[in-house]
Order: C-alpha cells, then sequence, then structure tokens
C-alpha cells in the first residue's frame, strides 16, 4: 500500500510539473494548483505567531510587489509577482508551524531527496524524445548549426538546469553525510550521476555555476585539514576531467567561452547569454529616467519589459534579479528584499542544524541564479523553503533538549547528597 501511495502522489507530481509547459492567456496552466496550494498554506498559518523576523520582511516585500507607479495599468501582474514573492515566506511558516513531530520531521527531511530524484528521472523520456518538449537552442550557435539543450518537464533550459544543480547537491551531500542505508545510497548513486549527466547537456551556464557554489560552500565550509586534503584530491580529478572536456568538446568549450561565431549580427534577444550586461545597462537606464515616485516605489515588472521592449525589440527580463527588483519595486523595495535575503541567512547559517551547511549551500545556490538569470522559479523556492524549515525546526528542537540536559544536571548537582 506504502508503494501505491508513493506512485500515486509521483504522478500527481508529474502531471503538475507538466502544466508547466501549457498556457492560458499567456499564464501558465500550473496556477491550477500553484493558487490552491498557496491558499491551503496561507490558512494554516493565518493568525498564528510569526517566530522570525525574515518571515515579516518577506511578508511585507510580497505585499510591496503590489505597490508600483504601474499598479492601476496591469494590476494583474501585480497580484502574480506578490504570489510568487510569498512562496517562501508562507512555505517556511507553515512548516515550521505544522511539522511537529519526530515522523513528520524525519518525512520533511526525505521529502527533498525524493523530490530530486524524481526531477532527475522524469527528464529520461524527454532526453529520450519519448515526450516532445518545447524545443530550445539555449543562445548556442556554431557556425550555421545551433546546439539544442536539454528542456525537460520543465520547459525551460534555464530552469530546468538551476533545478538539477540543486538535485545534484542534494542527492551528493545526503550520500557523502550517510544520511541512508548501503542499499539506498546504492540506488541514488546512479540517479546523481544521471543528474550530472543531464546538468551538462542542458548547456546552460546558470546551473552550471550554481552547482559549482553549492559544492563549495558545502564541502568547503567548516572543513578539517583531513578533509581539505580528500577535497583537494577531488578537486584535482574534477579540474583534470574539465579540461578535457574543453579541449574534446566544442559545444562545452563555445558555451564557456561564449563563442558565437558567425552570430555577430545577431540581436541581444538571440543572444542573451553575451548581452546580460547590455540587458542590465538598458534597465538601469530606464530606472534613472523615470520619476522620483519610480525611483522609489519602482514601475513594476510588466512596465519594465515594456520600456526595454521600446529599446531593444523584445519584452525581455532583466536577467538579474537583483536589478529587476529595483527597478519593479525602487530603491524602498529593493532594500527591503536585501534585509529579508540577509535574515534568512542570518538564521539558517547559526541554527543548530544537521542540515546547516546544506541549507546554506542551497541559499547562496538560489543567489546566485538570481544574479545570473531571475528569481521565482517556483520549484527552487520550494527547495529553499524546505531546507529553512529543517533549519529551524532542528534548531528549536536541539536547543530545547540542550536546555533541558543542562536542567538535568542542575537539578543532579543540587540533590546529590554531600560526602
Amino acid at each position: 500500500m506504502k508503494y501505491v501511495e508513493t506512485g500515486f502522489w509521483l504522478l500527481v507530481f508529474f502531471v503538475a510539473l507538466l502544466l508547466k509547459s501549457y498556457t492560458i492567456g499567456g499564464q501558465e496552466m500550473a496556477y491550477i494548483w500553484k493558487l490552491p496550494l498557496l491558499i491551503f498554506l496561507f490558512v494554516g498559518v493565518l493568525g498564528q505567531k510569526i517566530d522570525f523576523n525574515f518571515l515579516i520582511f518577506g511578508y511585507v516585500f510580497a505585499v510591496k510587489n503590489l505597490i508600483s507607479t504601474s499598479f492601476f495599468e496591469y494590476p494583474i501582474d501585480a497580484l502574480i509577482n506578490f504570489l510568487k514573492y510569498l512562496t517562501i515566506p508562507l512555505a517556511v511558516h507553515w512548516i515550521y508551524l505544522n511539522i511537529n513531530s519526530v515522523e513528520s520531521l524525519k518525512k520533511l527531511r526525505m521529502l527533498p531527496v525524493y523530490l530530486a530524484s524524481f526531477l532527475i528521472i522524469s527528464n529520461i523520456p524527454y532526453y529520450l524524445g519519448v515526450f516532445a518538449a518545447p524545443v530550445s537552442q539555449t543562445m548556442l550557435w556554431m557556425e550555421d548549426a545551433t546546439l539544442e539543450g536539454l528542456v525537460g518537464i520543465l520547459g525551460a533550459p534555464h530552469y530546468t538546469s538551476a533545478l538539477l544543480s540543486v538535485a545534484c547537491i542534494i542527492l551528493l551531500e545526503f550520500i557523502v553525510k550517510k544520511r541512508g542505508d548501503m542499499q539506498l545510497n546504492l540506488v541514488l548513486a546512479p540517479i546523481f550521476l544521471l543528474g550530472l549527466f543531464f546538468l551538462f547537456k542542458t548547456y546552460t551556464r546558470t546551473g552550471w555555476l550554481m552547482f559549482v557554489v553549492g559544492i563549495g560552500i558545502l564541502f568547503v565550509r567548516k572543513i578539517s585539514v583531513k578533509e581539505a586534503g580528500k577535497i583537494l584530491a577531488l578537486s584535482v580529478v574534477l579540474f583534470v576531467g574539465l579540461a578535457a572536456l574543453y579541449q574534446t568538446n566544442e559545444g562545452f568549450r563555445r558555451r564557456v567561452t561564449d563563442d558565437r561565431a558567425g552570430q555577430e549580427e545577431k540581436s541581444t534577444y538571440e543572444t542573451v547569454g553575451s548581452g546580460r550586461l547590455q540587458i542590465a545597462e538598458v534597465y538601469l537606464e530606464n530606472f534613472y529616467q523615470s520619476s522620483f515616485a519610480t525611483y522609489l516605489l519602482g514601475m513594476g515588472m510588466q512596465e519594465s519589459q515594456n520600456r526595454y521592449e521600446k529599446k531593444d525589440g523584445m519584452p525581455l527580463f532583466a536577467h538579474n534579479g537583483f536589478i529587476q527588483t529595483l527597478v519593479d519595486n525602487g530603491i524602498l523595495g529593493f532594500l527591503l528584499y536585501l534585509v529579508f535575503l540577509y535574515s534568512i541567512f542570518k538564521g539558517i547559517s547559526r541554527s543548530n542544524s544537521s542540515y546547516n551547511q546544506l541549507s546554506v549551500a542551497i541559499f547562496f545556490m538560489f543567489l546566485s541564479c538570481l544574479v545570473t538569470q531571475q528569481a521565482n522559479y517556483f520549484l527552487l523556492d520550494v527547495f529553499v523553503s524546505i531546507f529553512i524549515g529543517i533549519s529551524l525546526i532542528e534548531n528549536r528542537i536541539n536547543n530545547y533538549i540542550e536546555i533541558k540536559n543542562r536542567q538535568e544536571a542542575t537539578d543532579l548537582r543540587t540533590h546529590s547528597p554531600s560526602i
């Protein structure tokens, strides 16, 4: 019965992800389940105590997305952004309030492992061509040919690469830390290697960078001299392998160097990988040319894309979450978002949790995605929320145990008969 239930939920998850590839009126059909999920979480935390400042900052910033100089022109756009930025504080709040037993905490710990494995495996039928996916050239051209990156069930190479990098880090940490038994590790190890292969096949540098950042934070932070030696040896092997790949794989070499031979005349939109700084420059220029009210409150995402389109011909987002936040939400919203992110880091980095390092690694992978691509990848927000929740819950439990042990030790000394 357990396996039937697991299979049922995996099927539901597959269908939910599949809806990402379809739209109605320009909006993803995935909102069919995302909106009810957010409503469910909201009902679960309504009227409940908020124990962490970052949750307050997160809620306030989400509401801030409803306040911009273009709200009355694009109210639906503002509402969508409000819901997107609501995901992390709402999910963390719900997890912290509702995971109150050892059994539920065990399930929460295993949930990202199952999700990571499923995300990797779900790419197999797309890679083999069993299921059709939207065609993407991953913005890479080689003379007169194109190099198509793996798109997968998520419908976009950057989204796929970001989630694959997180999935690989989760499985790697689980295996290295020996959180499961040998049989489970033997199952997860080949899934992890498959995930690395698929991550490479996306030909997307955002995911590659996120994976490197995750590895660095996960294994370099708080290491012993003995562990440093192992990491150095592994780094040498990895460097040699990447050097060999760079020399023998033209697609990898061109993707790293952003070589677009024969495509010099293409627009910024078509060669967006090499145009991120130009896109950012236009966004900041548009912001500089705005009114004082826009400086403070921002112009909203739809308006910022419209202004970009007038100058470059395509309604591109900024490809940098921080610049996008500054332009969309103004200086007030930008500062609020920075405080929100710093508060999250402060909370998880000091947590008394066995998932401390992994949580920080996932958080910095999230930041690297913000810098190089954008925010609002829903499943990335979900992973970040889960690990924040685990860290905070374990911190609460471990602190309680330490206090209880100290009290018992004090009582023992107080009531011990004097000799």
